[in-house]
């Protein structure tokens, strides 16, 4: 999912929903931890291709679910999906409190999203999430800690260096990020920021076309468009040296997850 600020990037939905059936698996445990009630309005920030806003909405069959993305591609994806109980609104994640009124929501969700975004902009985030949450409400992400898919990282490393291009920053540890929650007035419980491993399994096909539509976009958001479909072609054509020596293609994901509350006055 995207983090709405690298519109033109080169994400395209219909391609990064294809190759985004990892996170799909994941769905149960992002949702036993703290489910939405029926109720309730909820935020999805940095909604991509809406499949999880849609599952979302089927949660809250007497409230709201806004998904929130900035671009165009994914957000267009997401409306030929959805139904008539889904919103979405075309905003960053870091001044969608512009357009969804202040107190007015009671769980904002993210996945697979801060990770886009450098930590300097998480400030950003966790302030605009703490202005339209109501007093009570709840703000429950998950995105890349530090260690995610290391094997992988590498390689994007390795290709950008080749191409004179930056290699991807270092991914937070959870204590940084905690800190900077704190500092923006959230409560935060024992486990409320935690780094959570998680072993997700691919096929050869399936590590390649997410090479290629998805960890390709550290790459094609540094070059030119006509550089785009060759770089995301070098990176999925790689995916050999992400074999495991068992075998498989099985990558070893770290998740930073955050379910923290904002305060009652």
């Amino acid at each position: 999912m995207t983090p709405g600020g690298h519109a033109g990037a080169g994400w395209r939905g219909e391609e990064y929903s294809a190759a985004a059936e990892h996170h799909r698996a994941v769905d149960d445990w992002f949702l036993t931890r703290h489910p939405p009630r029926a109720w309730d309005t909820v935020v999805d920030l940095g909604c991509g291709t809406g499949e999880f806003t849609a599952k979302l909405a089927a949660l809250v069959p007497d409230g709201l679910v806004i998904g929130v993305d900035q671009d165009p591609s994914m957000l267009a994806t997401a409306r030929r999906r959805a139904g008539a109980d889904l919103e979405f609104v075309t905003a960053s994640a870091t001044d969608f409190d512009r357009l969804i009124p202040a107190r007015t929501v009671d769980l904002v969700v993210s996945r697979a999203m801060l990770h886009w975004l450098p930590i300097s902009a998480y400030p950003r985030v966790f302030a605009a999430v703490h202005r339209v949450l109501r007093p009570d409400g709840w703000y429950h992400s998950e995105s890349a800690a530090a260690g995610n898919a290391a094997e992988l990282i590498r390689l994007i490393g390795r290709i950008a260096r080749d191409n004179d291009l930056r290699p991807p920053e270092p991914f937070p540890e959870p204590e940084p990020v905690a800190g900077l929650l704190a500092e923006e007035g959230f409560d935060i419980p024992d486990d409320g920021v935690r780094a959570v491993p998680q072993r997700r399994p691919f096929t050869r096909d399936q590590l390649a076309d997410m090479l290629r539509t998805t960890a390709a976009v550290s790459l094609t958001r540094q070059a030119p468009p006509a550089e785009h479909a060759r770089l995301a072609d070098e990176l999925a054509g790689a995916v050999d040296e992400l074999r495991a020596p068992d075998g498989s293609y099985a990558q070893t994901f770290v998740r930073l997850e955050i379910l923290v509350r904002k305060p009652v006055p």
